[in-house]
């Protein structure tokens, strides 16, 4: 895809690696829509990127008819929509022994459902077009379970099950999907996730302090949509060998997981 010129939305803008890929993109020439559930923060990234008022779309991804609301605000200010990008989502610090049930609802809710949501909203406009390119944040948890992150995991890989069927139905339709599952990345995401009884864990993961740059993370995935990519693996070694082990060796894995 060259991106001159392309109308691109993305969703989640306002912090971690949907906040440093905006800032990536602000140096092509995309028309860009910006959202999340923070308008201070989109409305302070806006400004720094020279981003108009009317490009800034807050709302909440879970409320699914503010965000239907929002697909056809985007719309209605780009005509069409060329991309969009998934980063919103919350990850998961808990035993499944020590999750209640309503945490496993929140995940699903927030990292799947609302998405998918947003997709079937936005998805006749690109049918009608012929055109169209999806960039969904997974995870390598959504390749492989690992303690702690069953929720989590959960919720990644039914992203790959809804956009591997969507990509296999709308090929004809010259329509994209690109997953990405990033491994260790330097974010504060594990600030926000979700413990056991809802509540957040409010500690950074020694792996994430010791991950790959966002900004770096941030020119991989642009790399990969310019490419039309269908998966990529932004992160450490160790995660990315932890994806082919899965494919090749999965007991090997299996094994290794459950030492740790």
């Amino acid at each position: 895809m060259n991106l001159a010129g392309k109308n691109i939305w993305v969703i989640g803008a306002s912090m971690g690696i949907g906040h440093a890929l905006v800032k990536e993109l602000g140096s092509y020439t995309t028309n860009l829509v910006i959202s999340s559930r923070k308008e201070d923060l989109l409305k302070k990234l806006a400004t720094e990127i020279n981003l108009p008022e009317e490009n800034v779309i807050p709302f909440d991804i879970t409320h699914h008819d503010e965000a239907k609301e929002a697909v056809h605000k985007v719309l209605q200010l780009m005509g069409n929509i060329d991309c969009i990008i998934f980063t919103a989502g919350v990850s998961q610090r808990s035993l499944i022994t020590d999750t209640q049930f309503f945490v496993y609802d929140k995940l699903m809710n927030l990292n799947f459902l609302s998405i998918v949501n947003i997709a079937l909203t936005a998805l006749p406009s690109m049918i009608e077009k012929k055109s169209g390119h999806f960039v969904v944040l997974s995870s390598v948890a959504g390749k492989f379970g690992t303690p702690n992150r069953s929720g989590y995991a959960a919720s990644k890989s039914a992203l790959h099950g809804f956009f591997e069927s969507l990509r296999a139905e709308h090929t004809k339709d010259n329509i994209n999907v690109t997953l990405v599952c990033p491994g260790f990345i330097n974010t504060d995401i594990t600030m926000r996730s979700l413990t056991g009884n809802g509540e957040p864990y409010q500690h950074i993961d020694s792996e994430l302090e010791h991950g790959i740059s966002v900004d770096l993370c941030a020119r991989k995935i642009v790399k990969a949509i310019i490419r039309e990519k269908r998966e990529i693996y932004p992160g450490g070694n160790r995660e990315i060998i932890g994806v082919y082990l899965n494919r090749f060796f999965p007991r090997l894995l299996q094994y290794i997981v459950a030492l740790k």
